[in-house]
């Protein structure tokens, strides 16, 4: 008796030091299943050296051989646990253990989190294929997921969401667009298929393409000093002649924003004004420093048409004939680049502290 006493607790040391024991379901890799699955692309199975794991209903897959497959680049930061994922003017981080990523900067929950199982690092199959514009179905009977990728031009909006009660006087919209190549329309003024950028109107006429805000790339389009009520965000692609890509990719969010006591502004200090002459084809002074809340006039001396146009398309002048002027309140502290656009050599910078 004492020897098979001897021999079960024997078992039990090595059982532990394996950790072959029962997983806690408090970690997603614990309640991994290890039953095989299949997982196709366009029709096509992807084979992978690490296999996917069921977690909780929801199919991880290796970050890196997935990405690879679908043509985005991969990263992983050991010492900030994240895995770093990219795909045309779109960003993906995911953070090992944790139900949140963020795409181009906006935080988006997820049902289940990435993870490490055995060294590799694992990512959301469905959460993935959402935000990339493609379907994801599951066959339970065959235990086969397949990813439905579809060529047409599409979008999402990250935030806000339709019925947002958002507690705040700055908006930033994000958006991850799909199969529509986003690129700068100063440089790129053609029409192309496939290329072009998104219009972004915030209680504006969403008919009006001068007052958009034009995004050229996935960084979120940030309205400041949004008022309190009720608010209609309209977003379109839109070619680089501006006109709305056929068949038209257009979407409507209505939300709120109220504000709390936290977002009642500071006492109104001494606003400040500074002068920028544009002449002889130049902005003088090219370079200006000024601080929160100042306003800049810009006063057009040359013989031609002018304008004072913001490189992220935060404002816009319009044609600036000679003698009139132009004026810009920069509320938000930043690096704020300007250029002419009918003279793109014409280039200046205000630093806003």
């Amino acid at each position: 008796m004492k020897k098979m006493m001897s021999l079960l607790l024997s078992g039990a040391i090595v059982t532990g030091m394996l950790g072959l024991g029962a997983m806690s379901e408090a970690h997603p890799a614990a309640a991994a299943s290890t039953v095989p699955v299949k997982v196709l692309v366009a029709g096509k199975e992807v084979h992978f050296t690490a296999q996917p794991v069921l977690v909780k209903n929801r199919l991880l897959v290796p970050a890196e051989a997935m990405s690879n497959h679908l043509g985005m680049t991969y990263e992983y930061d050991a010492g900030k646990k994240t895995i770093t994922l990219k795909m045309a003017s779109n960003l993906y981080v995911f953070p090992i253990d944790s139900n949140s990523a963020t795409i181009n900067g906006v935080p988006v929950s997820t049902d289940v989190s990435a993870t490490m199982m055995n060294g590799v690092p694992y990512i959301p199959l469905r959460f993935l294929g959402e935000y990339l514009g493609m379907g994801v179905t599951y066959q339970a009977a065959t235990r086969t997921a397949a990813v439905k990728t579809d060529n047409a031009a599409s979008f999402r909006i990250l935030s806000p969401k339709e019925g947002d009660v958002l507690h705040t006087t700055q908006i930033k919209v994000g958006i991850a667009a799909f199969h529509h190549q986003l690129v700068d329309f100063r440089q790129h003024m053609q029409a192309a298929a496939g290329q072009g950028h998104i219009h972004v109107w915030l209680d504006t006429d969403p008919k009006d393409p001068k007052v958009a805000y034009k995004m050229i790339s996935g960084e979120p389009a940030v309205f400041d000093n949004v008022q309190p009520g009720n608010h209609t965000l309209t977003v379109q692609l839109v070619g680089n002649d501006h006109k709305p890509i056929v068949p038209e990719v257009k979407q409507v969010v209505h939300f709120q924003t109220m504000v709390t006591p936290t977002d009642q502004p500071a006492p109104a200090q001494a606003a400040k004004t500074y002068t920028v002459a544009i002449h002889s084809y130049m902005f003088m002074p090219g370079e200006i420093t000024v601080e929160a809340g100042s306003t800049v006039t810009f006063t057009n001396s040359d013989d031609v048409n002018h304008t004072v146009t913001a490189k992220d398309g935060s404002f816009d002048s319009g044609p600036i004939s000679k003698g009139n002027s132009y004026s810009v309140t920069f509320s938000k502290p930043g690096v704020y680049q300007i250029y002419c656009k009918p003279h793109t050599f014409m280039t200046g910078t205000i630093t806003v502290k």
